[in-house]
């Protein structure tokens, strides 16, 4: 059953991706930070109807970088991570990463699901090559614990778009 429900939740969020990052990509390379982060976010909560408790869910895309550790098996690659943070554990996050190249998808990472949770971070990463802008984006699925509302909320961001000059550690 568990494998059903990860395989449904792939598939909606591919869908996902495919409606919110296929033909609108061109506007992916302004920026939607936040005075206090290089990366912004964005925020959703919900509310116990019972007891009038408070979820609070913050999705970042953090910005595209070189990745340059030295024994990694990646190395030499372009990085976007995102992570999703809430202020209690809910009962599923799933996340799901895409970098741009240049206004134009280069790397889709897979789910990642955590339930029982309050955090969940993925990545996608692929080949640097220089002179070129990079963008990150990321969407997810909150599923708050039942009596909650709304139970469940899409999240999604993109980062800020960089130019990466050098494929190499400085």
């Amino acid at each position: 059953m568990r494998t059903v429900q990860r395989t449904l939740l792939s598939g909606v969020l591919t869908g996902v991706l495919a409606l919110t990052m296929g033909v609108g990509t061109a506007g992916a390379s302004t920026a939607d930070a936040g005075p206090d982060t290089a990366t912004g976010a964005a925020t959703v909560r919900t509310v116990d109807a019972r007891s009038g408790d408070v979820i609070t869910c913050k999705i970042t895309t953090h910005l595209p970088h070189y990745s340059h550790h030295a024994h990694a098996d990646n190395r030499h690659r372009v990085n976007v991570t995102a992570d999703i943070k809430c202020s209690k554990s809910v009962a599923k996050l799933a996340l799901r990463v895409a970098l741009y190249k240049n206004g134009r998808l280069y790397k889709q990472s897979g789910a990642k699901v955590n339930a029982g949770r309050n955090k969940v971070s993925q990545n996608a990463a692929r080949r640097c090559i220089k002179r070129q802008k990079y963008t990150g984006y990321s969407v997810g699925v909150v599923t708050f614990p039942p009596g909650y509302t709304p139970h469940t909320k899409q999240v999604k961001h993109t980062s800020a778009t960089v130019r990466i000059n050098a494929c190499k550690k400085r």
